[in-house]
């Protein structure tokens, strides 16, 4: 049996709208990165019409991407070298600056 783990798209969705595609072998993985306060500080400082994308009683929610987010996520990964870091896309096409 081939034990070796396939990475599925994850998103994040925040206060109910899918702002971020993440790719990660596990939930649990994805999941770290939410728990992870880095990603709200970044998030509180990104703006989307001059409004942050997070602050800090936001909700963050982790799911499976749906085809469509997995798509836009491998179309802005594909030109990129393979590492050890996250790769996060924006699924939002009106971020400030």
């Amino acid at each position: 049996m081939d034990h070796r783990f396939t990475f599925s798209v994850f998103t994040i969705e925040i206060n109910g709208r899918p702002t971020l595609a993440l790719q990660a072998k596990k939930h649990k993985d994805a999941e770290r990165l939410c728990e992870h306060g880095q990603l709200r500080k970044k998030l509180i400082k990104i703006t989307s019409h001059g409004a942050p994308l997070c602050d800090a009683s936001a909700t963050m929610k982790l799911r499976l991407a749906t085809a469509e987010e997995a798509g836009l996520y491998r179309r802005a990964t594909q030109s990129t070298e393979p590492s050890s870091d996250t790769h996060v896309v924006y699924l939002m096409d009106d971020l400030d600056g």
